[in-house]
């Protein structure tokens, strides 16, 4: 293309000649400014090259891009004058499809520094030669010289420059005042710089050319306090260099603003390139919410949503049932903006935090262990324990008692950490790395989703209609509802072994033990003085049960059953080889983690494709705290587990998959074939 241009100028150029400070050619006029008409020794200023082209046609910046040529200007300066810089201000994108160039349209102005020195003799005759191309829907290049002189410029002329040039000046790129590295691989340039905030869109002018592929989308990244921009390199015509520079356009939305970036480069093997689109604000609550309404479907959460659906039918007579609905959401909201600043509290001391977080310690697994053995025993035999834990969340069904429901929003929440449904992961992910406001909002649209089918079931008692009448039915779906819950329980034990050994276990089982003796005395003897002494063993079972749970220990004996544990360096290594690669960050007390290794990453059939394909699978476990995954997780802007990672072998590109697998979403993101 370049030559077929070079061509076109040495045969067809539209070549004028003018009078003094003008030029005119077919498409374009030139004409000069000066900031001054009177020069001494040692001054610096500055002089303007201001093209007019014809309406919707271009010229080119220095790096033309995919099409197109770079200006090329020869000065003829009086003795002592040298040119000191040309400010190149920050080029546009002329794009046609394919093809992306860099340039100006309708107009440019191009200020020229000028320096005069110790052998300066006043002389103020100066020209310019001029090659440069033009282009709208043909490309025809032009050519030209001006001439000028400094002390003709008039005093209006002067103010008139001084204007023009200060209006462009502004599209002059300034420094970078933070410090920027370059990085490239084979497939993959990559800039980083450290910054307070993120920026809405970034985007690389490189002044080299055959460094990055032009009409490649630029990726922009946001993590704590580092940007990032991950650019594709061309396939053909690749340049490596020692150092880079170009212009660096950051815009925050309403402005944009240039920066000069000079970089030495770095040469690595791969760059761990994540180009997902950076989301709107409008579509992570969006998701936050929508994965809020997917969280009442899971197995951890259904039984108690239904448990407030039953207090529905039994209250469906009542005028003030709506009331419920309200109470319920405003305990689940308040539930959240607590673990949302609990969560930015510990995010501030430096602890590793996410969905799920608190879930590593064994303390926080036993609590909810012992939990959901009390649910499921009050759930299976249908007691009542006293005025204000009965009624927690109208499980003795009350018509009225509106902070019940407000409580029974709060055990929602609480009995849904273990969860991560479609969306929500990386929902709150993204807002964990966002200023505190945009966090708490993120957390507000997740628990309205939480809250919002029970809240639109409690406002439009239509919808009741779909569901049977009151009856003896209700009892049996209680006792049906008891066994999630048990099972969740155990699964939750499991979870506290896992953390911390048989000790744990131990004495959660004694516990279990003591808690279903003391709730079958209820249930079946029933005097008062009974009933007041087994509370007493129950809340007393519970705090010597917390208080010698033994603390979470690191899991870094764990066995792996398939594939090999996951570290940042084995993944590095498999990537500098060029394999194929397939990470799974996940925890035992993560349901949905669980689910998805019983029914994809532990099956015969998963295991052959790992084999077959040549992945190389890896397992990273959160169980206990593990601040290299949390670091992997907020790169990725997920808060927490499972986050699956895939690289084909030899691409920077990662693949993130979603959180609930299926064998065809698997075989689709990995493409390849089923098995």
């Amino acid at each position: 293309m370049r030559i077929f241009f070079t061509f076109l100028f040495l045969f067809f150029s539209n070549y004028s000649f003018a009078a003094e400070n003008e030029a005119v050619t077919n498409n374009s006029k030139i004409s000069l400014l000066s900031e001054e008409n009177r020069v001494q020794k040692g001054d610096e200023f500055i002089i303007g090259l201001k093209f007019e082209l014809n309406p919707g046609w271009h010229t080119y910046w220095i790096n033309p891009g995919d099409s197109g040529l770079p200006m090329e200007i020869n000065w003829t300066l009086p003795e002592g004058l040298e040119i000191k810089d040309i400010m190149w201000p920050s080029p546009e994108i002329a794009a046609l499809d394919p093809l992306i160039s860099y340039g100006y349209y309708d107009e440019l102005i191009l200020p020229i520094l000028i320096k005069a020195n110790d052998s300066y003799k006043e002389e103020g005759k100066f020209s310019a030669h001029l090659n440069f191309l033009v282009c709208k829907d043909v490309c025809i290049p032009e050519e030209a010289e001006i001439f000028g002189n400094l002390f003709e410029f008039s005093n209006e002329d002067i103010l008139r420059s001084q204007k023009l040039i200060n209006l462009w000046m502004e599209k002059v790129p300034k420094g970078f005042q933070y410090r920027i590295s370059a990085k490239t691989s084979d497939r993959t340039f990559q800039l980083n710089w450290k910054s307070e905030n993120a920026a809405m869109e970034a985007y690389f002018y490189p002044e080299q050319e055959g460094l990055i592929s032009y009409n490649a989308k630029q990726f922009y990244k946001f993590t704590n306090t580092e940007s990032t921009l991950f650019i594709d390199r061309p396939d053909r015509n690749k340049v490596n260099y020692d150092n880079i520079s170009g212009i660096l356009e950051i815009s925050d939305g309403t402005e944009k603003k240039y920066f000069a970036l000079n970089s030495s480069v770095e040469k690595v093997s791969f760059i761990n390139a994540d180009k997902t689109l950076e989301p709107t604000l409008i579509l992570i609550v969006l998701m936050a919410f929508v994965g809020g309404l997917i969280l009442n479907f899971m197995p951890c959460v259904f039984p108690v949503i239904a448990l407030k659906v039953l207090s529905f039918i039994k209250e469906s007579g009542e005028k003030g049932a709506w009331k419920h609905g309200i109470a319920f959401t405003f305990g689940v909201e308040v539930t959240m903006i607590i673990l949302f600043f609990a969560t930015f509290v510990a995010q501030n001391l430096g602890k590793s935090v996410g969905w799920g977080w608190q879930l590593q310690s064994s303390a926080v697994s036993s609590f909810l262990a012992l939990l959901f053995f009390v649910i499921g025993l009050v759930l299976f035999f249908r007691i009542e324990f006293g005025a204000n834990f009965t009624k927690l969340g109208n499980f003795g069904i009350a018509s009225k008692g509106y902070t019940n429901s407000a409580l029974l929003g709060l055990l929602t929440v609480i009995v849904a950490t273990p969860c991560t449904g479609p969306y929500m992961g990386a929902a709150i992910g993204w807002g964990l790395v966002q200023p505190p406001l945009i966090s708490m909002l993120v957390f507000i649209f997740l628990g309205f989703g939480v809250a919002f089918p029970t809240l639109l079931l409690s406002l439009v008692p239509s919808a009741m209609n779909v569901l049977p009448k009151p009856g003896r039915w209700m009892d049996i779906f209680n006792r049906f509802m008891s066994i999630p819950m048990f099972l969740t329980s155990l699964w939750l034990a499991w979870v506290a072994f896992n953390q911390t050994g048989m000790e744990s276990l131990s004495i959660l089982l004694l516990s279990f033990f003591v808690l279903l003796a003391c709730v079958i005395v209820i249930k079946y003897i029933g005097r008062k003085s009974i009933i007041s002494l087994a509370s007493i063993i129950i809340f007393l079972n519970l705090i010597l049960v917390m208080s010698f749970i033994p603390d979470s220990k690191p899991n870094n004996q764990k066995k792996i059953y398939l594939g090999e544990k996951w570290s940042n360096e084995r993944v590095m290594e498999l990537r500098v080889q060029k394999k194929n690669i397939l990470v799974n960050f996940t925890a035992d007390w993560c349901l949905t983690c669980k689910v998805n290794e019983r029914v994809i990453t532990n099956s015969e059939e998963f295991k052959k494709m790992v084999k077959n394909e040549d992945i190389h699978y890896l397992v990273g476990d959160w169980t206990t705290n593990n601040p290299e995954i949390t670091e992997q997780l907020a790169y990725y802007k997920r808060a927490g587990v499972p986050l699956y990672l895939y690289w084909r072998a030899g691409s920077d590109e990662v693949k993130i998959l979603p959180a609930i697998l299926t064998k065809g979403i698997l075989y689709d993101h990995l493409d390849i074939e089923s098995y």
